[in-house]
């Protein structure tokens, strides 16, 4: 299993609003909103219920059995200049059949990620970076230095002319994470997100808090609270309800 999203209650992403979707698909109704409320938890125990254990999580097997006949391709991108990164984050996600992009040790970081993004994939729900972060800032290594010192996606020209070339690879449910700690934290994470979702043209969202990922649960959620921003300052509902529903019904 290559693919795959680990969501519960309280989350507020758009990925949540592509597995309401989905939960609608397999006849369970439920508010398209993005905000993985009490609704959204009865409609997965509904799914899960007879073929999965009912824990009203989105994880593993839950996202593969609702999401089949439905291709949404998720790309992880690991800055792996960070030994930890490349011996926990990879290993986890290697060991669920992934092949993360992972980057490190090279003067451009961010033009290379972007260029291994558009040569793997196409049609992306979801582009999951990993990597150290700050306040308005995401960590792509250039193989020396901080992460404030460091070839990163910053918010300046550099990075939004990156985001603009990335605008290609998203199909019409896609959306970037930045699972670095504290991107979204601030007015200047703020600002931040918002600049790379124009850019980008799909919604942007980023951790808030510390991020310690030490699972495998850890490193595909966000641990705390998050920042979503849309492009052209629409609010998070605006965008679910924008969203086509998927045709016919999920296979069973």
């Amino acid at each position: 299993m290559a693919d795959f999203v680990w969501l519960r209650r309280g989350d507020r992403l758009p990925v949540v609003a592509v597995a309401q979707l989905l939960l609608k698909r397999a006849g369970h109704p439920v508010a398209v909103d993005g905000v993985f409320g009490p609704g959204t938890k009865a409609a997965v125990e509904a799914f899960q219920e007879g073929r999965l254990v009912e824990d009203g999580v989105i994880g593993l097997n839950t996202w593969s059995r609702l999401r089949e006949q439905a291709p949404l391709p998720i790309v992880d991108c690991i800055d792996i200049f960070d030994p930890d990164l490349d011996t926990s984050e990879r290993r986890y996600l290697r060991e669920t059949g992934s092949s993360p992009i992972t980057l490190g040790g090279m003067g451009n970081g961010v033009d290379q990620a972007v260029t291994d993004i558009l040569s793997r994939s196409s049609n992306i729900c979801l582009l999951r970076f990993h990597g150290h972060g700050a306040p308005g800032l995401a960590g792509v290594s250039e193989g020396h230095g901080e992460v404030f010192s460091r070839s990163t996606f910053l918010d300046d020209h550099v990075t939004m002319h990156a985001m603009r070339r990335l605008m290609a690879a998203f199909g019409g449910y896609g959306s970037i994470q930045f699972m670095h700690c504290k991107t979204g934290q601030g007015a200047a994470g703020a600002q931040f997100l918002r600049h790379v979702a124009d850019a980008a043209g799909v919604p942007v969202a980023a951790a808030i808090d510390l991020q310690y990922a030490g699972s495998l649960r850890e490193t595909v959620r966000f641990e705390g609270r998050t920042r979503t921003v849309c492009p052209g300052g629409a609010s998070l509902f605006n965008w679910a309800q924008r969203l086509p529903e998927f045709v016919g019904r999920s296979f069973l």
